[in-house]
């Protein structure tokens, strides 16, 4: 396995008491089938599972796509192996299956969301678990209520434990706004059903609801963007009332600077990634805590120490405890453009978030889809013309 050490960089050692930390990373065996670009254009990270997404790769035919997952073993805690290659029972060419994952109590929750090539109902998400005998094998096949106008089935997705939230992409031509699907898994029975579709309870002109979605026990946040108008797009939250049973809408977040809205939550925080925010559109992570009385207030924004026009922070975030990430660009070498992208860091300290040192192994491509699990990141890069690569790395 291959392993290298990176100088983290950060603009204000002051605030850091001393020199920068070191991140250690090593990459994740790249499988040999695995087409290039599309390997790692979705990770899930969960404990000792990792999982990732490689929607681009030939499986039953051209874009079929599959899913690749690796276990940390017993023997060394940063030795990780693939002890799986996920593939969908119907199968089929152009399909996109791994676009995007989900990852969760021992389960993987996958999105084949084939946005040119399908009729918005062949889309599906599918639901993996782990068999003591037969190794992983497909328990569930979810999917909307047929003959809605809403858009392309798991557009976005989420899980936790026994519960998923499945996104449509509505139409980005403003036209219709999208929905979201919630499914419950049958302890009993171990059946999913579907339980909620959820709809926006404001106009198209706050954004087309659908895309990324992000779901923690009774809070479910929802990505709307407003997509070729370029105006500021919303969030909306819902909350499920545990007596009756039925989830209502929490909170409206508008003025959202972003094309396609990235979304984490943890517990009563939600990050919001903004990457066309501020004056130089270089982008910003904002971030809302839930107030006793159920509301949703604004509470801190995040930027780079050194921010750069059109440098795209925010285009992906990752929220855990008092551990952020985002994604953005950053500019090497005295250059008067970007030419490179790495994942930002920040530790919020005292209530207060303070930027970490930044994680950069020198590719442009870095940082395209991440997530991270006590203290440990999983990040990619999925470069248009080179296969992908997806790196384990142990934060400081």
């Amino acid at each position: 396995m291959h392993y290298l050490r990176v100088a983290c960089v950060v603009a204000a050692l002051a605030l850091l008491g001393g020199a920068p930390a070191h991140a250690q990373i090593e990459e994740l065996p790249r499988p040999a089938r695995a087409d290039t670009a599309s390997f790692g254009v979705s990770v899930a990270l969960d404990d000792s599972l990792a999982v990732v997404g490689a929607s681009g790769e030939q499986a039953c035919g051209p874009n079929a796509g599959a899913v690749y997952v690796y276990e940390r073993t017993a023997a060394r805690v940063d030795a990780w192996r693939q002890t799986a290659r996920l593939e969908p029972a119907d199968c089929r060419a152009n399909m996109f299956f791994g676009e995007t994952v989900a990852l969760d109590d021992g389960r993987v929750l996958v999105g084949a969301s084939s946005e040119y090539f399908a009729e918005e109902e062949s889309n599906a998400a599918y639901v993996f678990a782990r068999d003591s005998t037969r190794g992983w094998r497909q328990t569930a096949r979810l999917t909307g209520e047929p003959g809605r106008q809403e858009g392309l089935f798991a557009a976005g997705l989420a899980l936790d434990g026994p519960r998923a939230a499945v996104s449509t992409s509505g139409s980005p031509e403003g036209e219709y706004s999208g929905a979201v699907y919630i499914f419950e898994r049958d302890p009993s029975s171990g059946e999913w059903r579907r339980t909620a579709r959820l709809t926006s309870p404001h106009s198209l002109e706050a954004g087309i609801m659908g895309q990324d979605v992000a779901l923690d026990g009774d809070r479910l946040a929802v990505a709307a963007s407003t997509f070729f108008r370029r105006t500021p797009g919303s969030v909306f939250v819902f909350q499920r009332d545990p007596v009756a049973n039925e989830w209502r809408p929490a909170a409206h977040l508008p003025d959202i600077e972003a094309f396609f809205i990235d979304l984490s939550m943890d517990g009563g925080t939600l990050a919001v990634g903004e990457d066309r925010a501020g004056d130089d559109r270089g982008g910003r992570v904002t971030l809302y805590d839930e107030q006793p009385d159920g509301t949703w207030t604004e509470t801190a924004t995040l930027r780079p120490s050194i921010p750069y026009e059109s440098g795209a922070f925010g285009a992906a975030v990752s929220i855990q405890g008092n551990r952020l990430l985002a994604s953005g660009y950053d500019e090497q070498l005295g250059k008067d453009f970007n030419i490179d992208r790495v994942v930002y860091a920040f530790e919020r300290v005292d209530g207060s978030w303070r930027e970490r040192p930044i994680i950069d192994v020198g590719d442009v491509a870095f940082g395209a889809a991440l997530d991270q699990d006590d203290g440990v990141a999983l990040v990619s890069s999925v470069p248009e013309t080179r296969a992908g690569t997806v790196y384990i790395i142990r934060l400081p």
